[in-house]
């Protein structure tokens, strides 16, 4: 089957609650780095009027839904595809996620692992509820968590500031090792975040945006692989891009170490060809196929353990077992070896529908 391949732009809060920018100069800034989805989601505010082709950029609106009363800032969850205000159910994560799911949405927990280093004075915004279900993915890597985690000391906050491509690294490993787990009982889809506000930080007489609008958006992105080409309405092509999100045909790519356009991860059985968020039952031996566009060290993993790896544009891999595959792919830079892509999964089932644990 041919996918067209679209980069998107996802976790971008605008004015309309703690971002700089209103939304046609965000439409602009994305259509002059190339962002083919710019997907927005304002803190406890759906302004879905907004959607809509801005040039080259589709512009959808979704929603970051928090409970603002609470003791302590936590369980913060993307609303993608809702198509309404649900701000009034933020007092409970299991109803707010339900109320997604019924409404066709795709509900994802935001930023769920934070680390906060001890000069930047952010808090940490983890997701704390974790018996909750329905929730359709996670954010697996989010830009503006991870640099606040390397802020530890005066000396580094001034380097990554000048400097922030040293600070970007990857995600979190305990929240790959949870998403692995979580992959172990369904299909939990992956998403990359920016979580763009273009706020000015202060220190002494410096004045930057750190997270500069146009910067991020040439940072950490989510390539969709579509099942049609753009047909220029905003609802139909809308529709194409959460459908992709729901399937789990996406990867997340730190584009600051090259363009991730052109990567391909797929598993061949028999004369069947499948991909990024295919299921399929196990029948005999398969052959996994991983190409990327620039070299790179390239790894498969099953059920979250390393079975083949290698360094170049492609790896190859025969297999037979059952579970869950991935890829992850790594280029340094500035002496560190760092995290370009990471795929959402392949899931190999037994006949009985579950993935039983690899070798």
């Amino acid at each position: 089957m041919v996918f067209y391949e679209r980069v998107g732009v996802l976790h971008v809060h605008t004015t309309l609650s703690d971002g700089t920018a209103e939304y046609d100069e965000l439409a602009r800034l994305a259509n002059d780095v190339g962002v083919d989805v710019l997907l927005i989601t304002d803190h406890n505010v759906y302004a879905g009027e907004r959607e809509g082709w801005y040039g080259n950029t589709l512009l959808l609106v979704g929603e970051e839904l928090h409970e603002p009363a609470a003791k302590r800032a936590q369980n913060h969850l993307l609303a993608l595809g809702a198509g309404e205000e649900l701000n009034v159910l933020v007092s409970d994560p299991q109803r707010l996620i339900d109320a997604v799911r019924q409404r066709g949405g795709l509900a994802f927990l935001a930023h769920p692992v934070e680390h906060s280093g001890a000069f930047s004075q952010e808090p940490e915004i983890n997701w704390v509820s974790w018996e909750v279900r329905g929730f359709h993915g996670l954010e697996l890597w989010n830009y503006m968590s991870e640099f606040k985690s390397h802020l530890s000391e005066l000396a580094p906050t001034l380097l990554y500031t000048l400097w922030p491509k040293l600070a970007i690294r990857g995600p979190y490993p305990e929240l790959l090792h949870r998403w692995d787990g979580l992959l172990d009982r369904h299909k939990f889809v992956a998403i990359g975040g920016v979580d763009a506000h273009g706020t000015v930080y202060r220190l002494g007489p410096l004045r930057r945006a750190i997270f500069g609008y146009k910067h991020l958006f040439r940072s950490l992105t989510t390539h969709l692989l579509l099942d049609e080409d753009w047909s220029g309405d905003a609802a139909h092509d809308g529709a194409l891009v959460y459908a992709a999100l729901r399937q789990g045909r996406a990867f997340v790519v730190y584009e600051r170490l090259g363009s991730g356009k052109g990567f391909c991860f797929t598993a061949q059985a028999g004369r069947e060809i499948y991909t990024l968020g295919d299921e399929f039952v196990a029948k005999g031996s398969m052959r996994l196929h991983v190409r990327v566009p620039k070299r790179a060290r390239l790894r498969l993993l099953l059920n979250g353990h390393c079975i083949a790896e290698t360094r170049g544009l492609e790896l190859v891999h025969e297999a037979r077992a059952p579970g869950v595959y991935r890829v992850e792919a790594y280029r340094r830079y500035a002496l560190r070896e760092r995290m370009w892509i990471v795929s959402n999964p392949i899931i190999v089932r037994t006949i009985d529908g579950t993935p039983k644990p690899g070798t």
